[in-house]
């Protein structure tokens, strides 16, 4: 029994270690939680939290192709992710605070989640960006394809729109708070322009 004990913690700190990523690109202010300043090259594991202060930003490369941008002044947490060759690929992110953009490569039957403290978005591949203020709420723009989102908190009964909010092309943005988000509606050129100068490229 102790062998098996044994064998089933090694096994689960093997899947906590696994490698998610690798920081392709980094300028300014970008660390680990722990002080580790990130520099090119560096492999991120499963569980790992980053940060970026003032003038900060990030840009990750995700072992099945996507690519992940953590924008000034955020934080962001590798919550799972798998992607075994020929297998449905499973990615969880936490963004606490702060703006994430990402461009996810299509998976077929996977999934790729982002949470922050009030939504909650779902895609399979495509490019967006999700920001969380500092009063908690959260902003999900959508550039290219689909994305759905739906408040993290309990859903009040009789509330529009139904969830999740589908965002795509024309209606491209909701905003949330823990309770609702709002109907999908189109962003203005203004902001949409200020978002994508936050982050850069993702190139």
């Amino acid at each position: 029994m102790r062998a098996l004990l044994l064998s089933l913690s090694l096994l689960s700190s093997a899947v906590l270690a696994q490698t998610a990523c690798e920081v392709a690109a980094v300028s300014g202010d970008a660390q680990r939680t722990d002080g580790k300043a990130l520099a090119v090259g560096d492999k991120l594991d499963v569980g790992t939290t980053l940060r970026t202060g003032a003038g900060g930003r990030v840009r990750l490369k995700f072992t099945d192709g996507s690519v992940v941008v953590l924008a000034d002044k955020s934080q962001l947490r590798i919550e799972a992710f798998t992607a075994p060759a020929g297998q449905p690929r499973a990615a969880e992110l936490l963004l606490e605070l702060g703006l994430v953009g990402q461009r996810v490569t299509p998976s077929s039957g996977g999934s790729w989640r982002v949470r922050t403290p009030t939504a909650v978005t779902a895609v399979r591949g495509t490019e967006f960006s999700v920001e969380v203020g500092d009063d908690r709420a959260t902003a999900v723009h959508v550039k290219t394809g689909e994305v759905d989102v739906e408040p993290s908190g309990p859903q009040t009964r009789g509330i529009k729109p139904r969830y999740p909010v589908r965002l795509a092309k024309a209606l491209n943005g909701t905003q949330c708070d823990a309770a609702q988000c709002t109907a999908a509606a189109a962003w203005t050129a203004d902001r949409v322009a200020r978002t994508q100068q936050r982050l850069g490229s993702l190139d």
